[in-house]
């Protein structure tokens, strides 16, 4: 190589290497924002802009003479060209992707993390450069570009348009991540909001209930026994206004109780009845019936205790007994005259003997009707616990044997027999002592029997049975059975359930008699056995030896 030749070269080289600086600088100076995406096109409306940017950057490494982009379609999971720029005679991108399909090109890119060359389907030369758009976790698009087929492009290049890809494909995962998040968000929000209106709403009716119901309601926190909130009724029995009880504690206004002793917190009662006195602001006892509960409260653990102002119902029972009273001790003026009269027609020796019984049954009703009025007195000193027994041996056989002769007429109404037993002997063999008031025990086997009668079926039998122990045992026994709706109740006053006529008070007035004679009464009863209701009552004490 001559001289000429050797500076030929040399230029020759010193050029290319001089393009091949200025292509490196260039591609430098490209790749400085390359990677970078600006976190503003998460919030686009769609993704077009950053397309857009990602063909502008391609375009920037590679002389691209068109460029397609397809994206994968959230919902049917489908390619869909998403954007077109440039183009050539005969270039058709969905053509170009419908051939790199079927031959299962568009399948082999997928795999590759960079860029495949084609040739076009359609003809017109030049060379396709495919790349997918994807991220570590997901593929989200193809990128398609068009080139000469002179064209030129570096190794630099190729990689530095894996990098733009990538950052764009990383761009588009998060513009539609933000997609979906405000859209999450956005379901978020509207169902805050109607449950926000709905809890409002029904503050609101509930507001609106407990404000105009007559009977005052307290909401208490459980957790330091203030008072959360009061109705309009519950302040004015109070006697304070609203401001002045909310943040109280309940038991310096109106609770009996006190810390460490609460029935609802510290005794895990789920429901407190009770009856008390409360004074308003003028000072007036209120009597009040007060109910307390633990409930939730819009999602709130409290405590809420309504009371009612029974004043005027405590005085109408009252008057209603004073009443009763009166009309009871009332009634026993005219019955002095039944009874005292057949005396006297008995006496006169010219009173025709024919009459003489139906005189007598006239004297001796007059004395029962007597006796129940004295009872009714007594009971009600029972209820009030002011009774004071006049206890006496009395003979059970011949009480019995009285109350069984008075329901003769009802018995043989209802084809209803009654059997008797003693020590598990039949009939009754006397005498059986009990210790008590002839009057109360009568009262007693008349309410018993008539029940036990009146509950047995047509035909059936009534058994009493006797058995002397260390209390003296009665049982009386039918096959019908006491209703299940009263069978927890069955004793207390007014419990009564599809008997016609029905008090309610025969077995609470048994129970009150047994108990004040010192004894005891329960029942068993169901379907199949049908009912035995039992008495336990007390013996005389035995006389002490003499020494």
């Amino acid at each position: 190589m001559d001289e000429a030749q050797r500076s030929r070269f040399l230029a020759a080289r010193v050029e290319s290497l001089t393009r091949e600086k200025e292509a490196a600088l260039q591609a430098l100076q490209a790749a400085a924002g390359l990677g970078y995406f600006d976190t503003s096109y998460s919030r686009l409306e769609s993704p077009e802009p950053i397309l857009a940017e990602i063909a502008c950057r391609a375009g920037e490494l590679a002389p691209l003479r068109a460029v397609a982009m397809w994206l994968v379609d959230e919902d049917t999971q489908d390619m869909v060209l998403s954007l077109s720029r440039g183009g050539a005679a005969g270039f058709d991108p969905d053509t170009e992707i419908e051939a790199l399909i079927a031959d299962h090109s568009f399948a082999f890119v997928l795999d590759q993390p960079g860029p495949a060359f084609f040739r076009p389907a359609g003809g017109g030369g030049g060379r396709l450069v495919l790349h997918r758009l994807a991220t570590s976790s997901r593929v989200r698009g193809m990128f398609l570009g068009l080139l000469d087929a002179d064209a030129s492009v570096s190794d630099t290049a190729l990689a530095l348009l894996t990098v733009v890809l990538n950052a764009g494909a990383a761009a588009l995962e998060s513009y539609f991540l933000y997609r979906h998040l405000a859209a999450v968000n956005l379901g978020l929000e509207r169902k805050v909001a109607e449950r926000t209106a709905q809890l409002r709403r029904a503050h609101d009716e509930l507001r609106l209930i407990i404000d105009s119901l007559p009977a005052g309601v307290v909401v208490i926190d459980p957790a330091d026994y203030r008072i959360v909130d009061v109705n309009p009724a519950g302040a004015a029995m109070i006697g304070q206004n609203r401001e002045a009880l909310v943040g109280r504690d309940c038991f310096d206004s109106f609770c009996p109780g006190r810390r460490g002793d609460c029935p609802i917190v510290d005794g895990g009662s789920g429901v407190v009845s009770m009856e008390r006195s409360i004074r308003d602001a003028a000072g007036r006892e209120i009597s009040i019936l007060k109910t307390a509960v633990r409930a939730s409260l819009a999602g709130r653990d409290c405590i809420i205790e309504s009371f009612v102002d029974i004043s005027e119902q405590k005085k109408l029972a009252s008057l209603r007994e004073d009443v009763e009273r009166m009309t009871r001790h009332d009634l026993k003026a005219p019955l002095t005259g039944v009874i005292g009269l057949p005396d006297v027609l008995l006496s006169d020796p010219d009173f025709p003997a024919r009459y003489c019984a139906l005189v007598e049954m006239i004297k001796e009703s007059g004395l029962k009707m007597l006796g129940m009025i004295n009872l009714s007195l007594d009971l009600y000193k029972m209820e009030r616990g002011s009774y004071e027994l006049a206890p006496q041996s009395v003979d059970l056989v011949k009480v019995l044997h009285d109350v069984g002769r008075e329901f003769g007429p009802l018995c043989r109404a209802r084809c209803v027999a009654i059997a008797y037993e003693t020590d598990g002997a039949p009939g009754l063999a006397g005498p059986v002592v009990v210790l008590g008031e002839e009057l109360l025990y009568f009262s007693l086997f008349s309410n018993l029997l008539k029940n036990a009668v009146e509950a047995s079926p047509e035909g059936g039998d009534v058994v009493v049975s006797v058995t002397g122990r260390d209390m003296v045992w009665v049982s009386l026994s039918n096959a019908g059975a006491v209703p299940e709706a009263v069978r927890e109740r069955f004793f207390e006053k007014y419990a009564t359930s599809g008997k016609a006529g029905g008090t309610g008070l025969g077995a609470y007035s048994a129970r009150l008699i047994v108990e004040n004679l010192g004894g005891r009464i329960f029942f068993t009863s169901d379907a199949a056995a049908g009912t035995t209701l039992v008495c336990m009552l007390p013996r005389p004490k035995p006389p002490l030896p003499d020494f």
